[in-house]
C-alpha cells in the first residue's frame, strides 16, 4: 500500500506520548525528530547572531519543548542531544562539544518529557514545572558548572552571567504555551 506524503505526517489521534499521547509510527517519529532538530539549529544558529553585549536571544528551546510534548522523554532528550552536538560541531567559534553540556541539553529535553507525563495536570501547569526543574537543574545548574569549569571562574560569577540564559528559558516556554492552541488544531495534542 502507498501512502502519499501528507498522510505520512497526519498525527496519528491514539494516545502514548504527551498530552495527546500519540502512536508515533518509526516513520513519522523520524520525521517529527528531524524536523525539530532542523528548527533548533536554525534558532541555534540565529542566536549566534542575536547576541547583544553577552546577553543573547534564542529560540532553541522552542522546538525542544515540542520534542519533548509530542515525542516524550526519550524524543525531547534526543532532540536536545543532537541540535546540541550538531550546533556545536557547526559553529566555527564553539569548538568541540563540552560532555557535561551536552548532558545538561539532553536532561532538558528528558526533564520536560517527564514533566509532561505528570498525570491529572493543565498543560500549562506541566510546562510551568518542567521550566521551573530544568532551570534550576539544567540552566543554572550543570551548564553552568561546566561553562565555569571550561572559563576557570568561580561558579557564582558564571551563576550571575547564566540569569539571563534562565530568563530565555521561561520565555521560550511561555511562547510554547502560546503555540498550544495550534497544536491542538493540527492534532498534535488533545487538551491545553
Amino acid at each position: 500500500m502507498d501512502k502519499s506524503s501528507q498522510e505520512i505526517a497526519t498525527v496519528n489521534t491514539k494516545a502514548e506520548y504527551g498530552t495527546a499521547k500519540k502512536r508515533l509510527n518509526p516513520t513519522k517519529r523520524i520525521t517529527y525528530l528531524a524536523t525539530l532538530v532542523a528548527a533548533a539549529l536554525a534558532f541555534k544558529l540565529l542566536g549566534q547572531v542575536l547576541t547583544f553585549g553577552g546577553f543573547k536571544i534564542t529560540i532553541v528551546y522552542i522546538p525542544w519543548i515540542l520534542s519533548a510534548l509530542v515525542m516524550g522523554p526519550i524524543g525531547g532528550m534526543t532532540v536536545c542531544f543532537a541540535t546540541d552536538v550538531i550546533g556545536t560541531l557547526i559553529l566555527p567559534t564553539v569548538g568541540l562539544p563540552l560532555p557535561l553540556i551536552v548532558v545538561s541539553n539532553s536532561l532538558f529535553g528528558l526533564i520536560m518529557g517527564l514533566a509532561f507525563k505528570i498525570p491529572k495536570l493543565n498543560l500549562r501547569l506541566k510546562t510551568l514545572i518542567g521550566t521551573a526543574v530544568v532551570i534550576c537543574v539544567c540552566t543554572l545548574g550543570l551548564s553552568t558548572y561546566a561553562l565555569a569549569d571550561f572559563y576557570n571562574m568561580p561558579f557564582w560569577v558564571m551563576f550571575v552571567d547564566r540569569i539571563s540564559q534562565a530568563v530565555m528559558v521561561a520565555v521560550n516556554a511561555a511562547a510554547t504555551v502560546f503555540l498550544f492552541p495550534t497544536l491542538k488544531k493540527l492534532g498534535l495534542i488533545d487538551k491545553t
